[in-house]
């Protein structure tokens, strides 16, 4: 497509021309506007692959460099275009156009020439242009391409003054395009191109006609006669002149020029007249002619009416033999119908006779398959079902009747009179041996129940605390098993009789050997005095004391340090348990014995266990056996929960704390049955956990009622109250049955309780220490500080010993509040013996904070320094170590009850770091007010620390 051909012979340059190059085009997306006019230089059909890849190597139109590979390509036209205005270039495109349906062009993109960077020939067909990026196209013939190219190259070196990088490119063809001197065919490109060569040819034109003259008298001298050049219209049989040197060349040009102005000249065209004019005139002489030389050839020749009679004929005799052909497809049709009926009534009769020979043959088959001779159906109702090998004849015979009763009949055969019988019969002798089954597993379990109740071996022992297990039972039972699947399939309603027959056997057993086991358990309980109880349990210290006062006093019993914890001790000895390890045991020993009876229940009925089977898996059957099952067990043990919380409560008469052992041993066999999918053991446990939660709590209650209702004398507000040394010991009492319990749910529920008991011990010793009822005064306010540093201090240090988490913010809240009272203590001490001094540099410390400049204090008559040499001189060393010899025994005796003295030391050491912050703080002011006084304290830094060393070494 890329051929320069002129316009006339070219319809599809000419459709680009008219759809995108037209002058009178007003369509806003034409390439022509008011810029300039663009024009057509070449074209190129191509075709371009959409599947998304541009490597020439990998994804190229038509499978080029790719084999096996389906590629979607789509037609487009490369435009090469001049845009030119007043006769200047503007700018040269490359545009890829399309052609649209109604065989006009659309353009999809637009380059500017000088953007191609690189054009590769991949082979004869296939080129890359790169661009912004590479795009691939192939051409239909090597023709094509190479002209494309060719023009491309020397339009772009034209136009940009350089070349794009070439690849793959021949050194010929790269030298036939760099050369400026090849000859390159005319190209007409629209109607400017057109007006172009039209003047081109005129001037050529002038130049043949001054060279014919010169021709004619040439050829006269040479006595020739030259023929006239103007008459080339009828100059087809004109000889031409035949010369081998160039001047003959060049005048047989001329004369071809002058024949085609003449013919120019015929149609009176004009160098100025419109050149798609003339070339439809020039296609339409073209029509014309070729039609009247077809015509005339037809006319001229007598043989062709011969040629198209013997067509006709030929035409006639076709029609006649496609009839016939008709007639005998449609005979030959109707015998073929006729046949296929007759071979299908035949295959009929042969498969109808070879079905009745093969059901008669399957007849026989079923009947005797499902047959059974007497005697075997006698051993259902007469062979012994004491013995195994009794047993076994009987499992063997019920699967052949199972086996029969299952066969696979379709419908049909079921509803056959012989089958029917048969199966009717067999279903008759299965209900009757279902029947007699059951009759002989109620004698056996009533059997077995009333032998182990009656068996006075199997009570309980002092020296064997246990239940013995059931496990004569499981053995007699078990050779049943068979029986029971074969019953469980053939007659289930039997099948859930027997099962009840069984709990209704059992149950009594369980509940006499489990209450008689419980009571010699009661037995072996360790009973707790109540003195003990009251050492770690804050309402048992009540009401030791009485409930109207609780002094400080009643506390010296609480002082004494064991060498073990009370509750570690067994009253009375012989083996004694405490209720706590008491209920654990029971545990123990009860619920293997549930969970062994629930295992041999699922094992013996064959009822599927619910938690073995997976979530997703689980269906309405699995729903109902788990529903049976649950409902079997809380028939055979719906005693256990209460029976179980009656021993808590008789455990937990003299010691509810013991109810905290008991829920953690409860939730440690919770935990662990739940792994084992024991559903009914956790739902008996939990049963009982909420009735030990319940007394816990009610337990909890009762110790923030005490704490809360304990009272104190006003006269006496200082000491450790009794609540706060009792509850270390009620926390180490409560770890003690909490121990490997930390990943348990009663681990939060105890830490909960001590945030409770905590804080209220907290309010009330805050409660106690304000005493709103009694005016405040200096004497009051020093109580509550020493009751509050007494009670703080030894709360922290006696549980930071025992190292509970849970009470850490507390253990804070305790020394932050430990040391502002300690603070505010010291200060209120020292006032004592250095009232006037700080009230007198108190004074100035106000004054300064008026924004007082500090050499101004002097000038005030109060503060001059008068008023401080007479203050200073009542502050002598001798009058400040007499105060603080006083001090001492006066904070002595504030912590003389406190138990070892620990407390003093540190009290006193806050007071000495106080007194001498004082000294420092007195120093200071005076070099600030009274730089230049020469003023000092009587008492130095050193006399100070001599003062409080005496103190320390004469105590």
């Amino acid at each position: 497509m890329a051929e320069n051909r002129q316009p006339s012979l070219d319809p599809e340059r000419q459709l680009i021309v008219n759809s995108l190059f037209s002058d009178g085009a007003e369509d806003p997306v034409s390439p022509t506007h008011s810029s300039g006019t663009e024009s057509l230089i070449t074209y190129c059909k191509v075709s371009e692959d959409t599947g998304g890849g541009n490597s020439p190597t990998v994804d190229r139109p038509f499978g080029i460099g790719k084999t096996n590979s389906r590629i979607d390509v789509k037609i487009r036209y490369l435009l090469v275009t001049i845009v030119s205005k007043n006769g200047k270039v503007q700018k040269v495109q490359l545009h890829k156009a399309k052609k649209n349906p109604n065989d006009t062009f659309s353009i999809g993109r637009t380059w500017q020439l000088e953007q191609v960077r690189k054009i590769e020939s991949v082979d004869n067909v296939t080129f890359v242009i790169t661009i912004s990026k590479p795009y691939c196209w192939s051409t239909e013939t090597q023709g094509e391409k190479d002209v494309f190219l060719s023009q491309l190259l020397k339009t772009f070196r034209k136009h940009t003054k350089k070349s794009p990088k070439l690849i793959n490119f021949d050194n010929e063809i790269l030298a036939e395009m760099k050369s400026p001197s090849t000859p390159t065919k005319p190209v007409i490109q629209n109607e400017t191109d057109s007006y172009n060569v039209a003047a081109s040819l005129q001037e050529r034109l002038a130049n043949a006609n001054k060279s014919s003259s010169s021709l004619r008298s040439l050829n006269q001298r040479n006595g020739r006669s030259t023929p006239n050049l103007t008459s080339g219209a009828q100059g087809s049989d004109t000889n031409s002149v035949h010369h081998h040197t160039e001047d003959d060349e060049l005048k047989e040009e001329e004369l071809s020029l002058i024949n085609v102005g003449e013919l120019l000249n015929d149609f009176d065209w004009k160098g100025s007249g419109n050149a798609a004019a003339l070339e439809e005139r020039l296609l339409n002489e073209l029509a014309a002619l070729e039609a009247a030389n077809i015509h005339a050839m037809v006319e001229s020749d007598d043989r062709i009416h011969s040629v198209i009679e013997q067509i006709d004929n030929a035409i006639a005799e076709l029609d006649n033999m496609d009839q016939w052909l008709s007639l005998y497809t449609a005979e030959l049709n109707s015998m073929g119908d006729d046949i296929h009926h007759i071979e299908s009534q035949n295959r009929g009769l042969q498969v109808q006779t070879a079905n009745q020979k093969a059901l008669l043959s399957e007849l026989d088959r079923l009947i005797q398959s499902i047959t059974l001779p007497e005697q075997v159906i006698q051993i259902l109702f007469k062979e012994s079902m004491d013995t195994v090998q009794g047993i076994q004849n009987i499992e063997h015979v019920a699967a052949q009747i199972k086996r029969v009763l299952e066969t696979p009949f379709d419908e049909s055969t079921r509803q056959m009179m012989a089958i029917k019988e048969k199966l009717e019969t067999y279903n008759f002798h299965c209900k009757n041996f279902c029947s007699r089954f059951y009759e002989y597993m109620r004698m056996i379990f009533q059997f077995q129940a009333e032998t182990l109740i009656s068996d006075k071996s199997r009570g309980p022992r002092h020296n064997s605390l246990t239940i013995q297990d059931h496990e004569s039972i499981v053995e007699n039972l078990s050779k049943y098993r068979g029986l029971s699947l074969w019953m469980k399939e053939m007659d289930p309603k039997r099948h859930l009789e027997i099962q009840s027959l069984y709990v209704i056997s059992k149950e009594p057993i369980y509940k006499k050997e489990t209450k008689e086991y419980l009571s010699q358990m009661r037995h072996l309980l360790s009973k707790r005095e109540l003195a003990e109880e009251a050492t770690y349990v804050f309402s048992a210290a009540l009401n030791q004391s009485g409930r109207a006062s609780l002094s400080y006093g009643y506390a010296n019993w609480l002082t004494s340090e064991s060498t073990k914890p009370p509750w570690e001790f067994k009253d009375g000895g012989g083996g004694k348990l405490p209720p706590e390890e008491a209920f654990d045991h029971n545990l123990l020993t009860i619920i293997p014995l549930v969970v062994n009876e629930q295992n041999f229940i699922v094992d013996f009925f064959h009822l599927k266990k619910y938690a073995e089977t997976k979530k997703e898996d689980r269906n309405i059957e699995d729903v109902r056996m788990q529903n049976k099952l649950t409902e079997h067990m809380e028939k055979l043990f719906s005693f256990l929960p209460e029976e179980l919380s009656s021993f808590v409560d008789y455990g937990c008469k003299h010691d509810n704390i013991q109810v905290i052992g008991m829920i953690a041993s409860l939730e440690k066999y919770m935990h662990a049955n739940e792994k084992i999918g024991q559903d009914y053991v956790v739902r008996m446990l939990q049963k009982v956990r909420l009735h030990c939660l319940g007394k816990f709590e009610v337990f909890i209650n009762d110790q923030l009622k005490a704490i809360e209702e304990t009272k104190v004398t006003t006269k006496k507000r200082k000491g450790i109250v009794v609540f706060m040394r009792i509850f270390p010991r009620f926390v180490e009492r409560i770890e003690h049955s909490m121990i490997e319990s930390e990943k348990l749910e009663m681990r939060s529920i105890v830490n909960r309780a001590y945030e409770r008991i905590v804080k209220t011990m907290f309010e009330c010793v805050e409660a106690i220490a304000k005493d709103a009822d009694s005016p405040v005064d200096d004497k009051e306010q020093l109580n509550a500080h020493i009751m509050t540093l007494e009670n703080m201090h030894y709360f922290y240090s006696e549980i930071r010993s025992r190292r509970i988490n849970i009470l850490e913010p507390f253990m804070r809240y305790a020394k932050s509040s430990y040391d502002k009272h300690m603070e505010a203590y010291a200060k209120a001490m020292v006032r004592r013996p250095f009232g006037k001094l700080l009230e007198f540099f108190e004074g100035i410390e106000s004054l300064l904070r008026t924004n007082t400049a500090p050499e101004e204090v002097g000038f005030r008559i109060q503060f001059n320094k008068a008023a401080l040499k007479k203050v200073i001189s009542q502050y002598p060393g001798k009058e400040i170590k007499k105060g603080l010899d006083s001090l001492y025994k006066r904070v002595e005796k504030h912590f003389k009850e406190e138990e070892g003295g620990r407390l003093l030391q540190v009290v006193w050491h806050a007071i000495e770091e106080e007194v001498i912050r004082n000294h420092e703080r007195f120093t200071l002011i005076i070099n600030k007010c009274y730089p230049n006084a020469n003023i000092t304290l009587e008492f130095s830094m050193d006399d100070l620390l001599g003062y409080f060393s005496e103190i320390a070494r004469s105590h």
